[in-house]
């Protein structure tokens, strides 16, 4: 089956534990990813999502210029670089969270969602699928061809 790191983004938006919830929600902003993974020294320590910046500011729970490590989730799950598709979505049925940072040597490589995860998962059965109805078209097709064979060679040995 497929490894994870043939899904993952590589272009994980990363910040490090003293920059300020200001510079993550810029940083956001400008990916597509809905989060961006706090990093010490390439391995990743939290991880902060859209929806934790929006139930701690709405809340007041903290300002804009307040450390991001006052908000990350800590510690993180992630997934390693070879992680099977297969093993990855019993991890996220098991932590039901969106996104995991992927390691290679406890150094971050990449990010993946939930979504890509189920997505090539289906991708995959969806192959495997289409392979199973050809052989059962071409395993038809020789039975059919089998059945006239039969039926002219038949005819041509009556006496």
């Amino acid at each position: 089956m497929a490894k994870i790191s043939r899904i993952m983004f590589t272009d994980v938006p990363t910040l490090r534990k003293n920059a300020n919830v200001s510079d993550a929600a810029k940083l956001m902003a400008s990916k597509p990813h809905g989060c961006a993974v706090v990093v010490e020294n390439k391995k990743p320590v939290g991880i902060i999502t859209e929806s934790d910046m929006v139930n701690n500011i709405v809340s007041k729970k903290i300002s804009l210029r307040e450390n991001v490590s006052m908000i990350m989730s800590s510690p993180i799950t992630s997934l390693n670089h070879d992680t099977t598709l297969e093993k990855a979505n019993k991890i996220i049925d098991t932590k039901h969270f969106m996104r995991y940072p992927v390691i290679e040597d406890g150094n971050l490589v990449g990010l993946v969602t939930e979504h890509r995860v189920v997505q090539a998962i289906n991708d995959h059965i969806r192959f495997h699928r289409n392979i199973q109805n050809i052989v059962l078209i071409i395993f038809v097709l020789f039975e059919f061809l089998v059945f006239i064979f039969y039926k002219n060679l038949a005819g041509f040995f009556r006496f």
